[in-house]
């Protein structure tokens, strides 16, 4: 004959197991809801042989699964309903500190921006950083060149730079490469 205890050792083989534990309280719940049908059927409280035959139908391999599936179920749900709470409080804790209340504010101004008048600003703000960056260069570039005329400038005032007058440039740049433009003042071998 099977018993509440034989259940108990068929189902629960750890003390610490509280999956086990738990499939042992889902047998419980089915034992009462057989034996509250038996009850409601006949109209009589379940004769030895109805738990009996309960108990031989609950001990099979099948039943011992899935009171062990059903407990793993109840486990589940109550994990993932304890992780939301904890979520959910966690949330709202985070909100109320100031890095949260920061992120929600960048938060909402990213959601401001979702709507054609936002992408709009941005294309704009682009648009004029590129052109600034444009004047920027230009400016860095036409700077260097004058800064470049009035170093020139200031060397030939100086007599730093000799000052090459107009008629000998294009002279120069007529001649053939490796012709002199002008005479030794000296003969060689002198």
């Amino acid at each position: 004959m099977i018993t509440s205890t034989t259940m108990y050792k068929l189902l629960v083989h750890d003390p610490d197991d509280a999956l086990a534990a738990l499939a042992f309280t889902t047998h419980k719940q089915h034992e009462m809801e057989v034996m509250d049908g038996i009850l409601s059927a006949t109209g009589a409280p379940p004769s030895q042989s109805d738990i009996d035959a309960f108990y031989i139908a609950s001990s099979t391999p099948s039943m011992l699964a899935m009171y062990e599936q059903r407990a793993e179920i109840l486990l589940n749900t109550f994990l993932e309903e304890a992780l939301k709470s904890r979520k959910q409080a966690l949330e709202t804790e985070f909100d109320s500190t100031r890095i949260g209340q920061q992120l929600q504010s960048i938060q909402e101004k990213q959601n401001d921006k979702r709507n054609w008048k936002g992408w709009a600003a941005d294309v704009s703000a682009n648009l004029a950083v590129n052109f600034v960056t444009i004047l920027v260069i230009a400016g860095l570039l036409f700077g260097f060149r004058g800064l470049d005329q009035i170093l020139s400038t200031f060397g030939q005032q100086t007599g730093l730079l000799k000052k090459e007058s107009s008629a000998a440039r294009p002279a120069k740049e007529a001649a053939p490469a490796g012709t002199p433009t002008s005479a030794p003042e000296h003969p060689p071998g002198d």
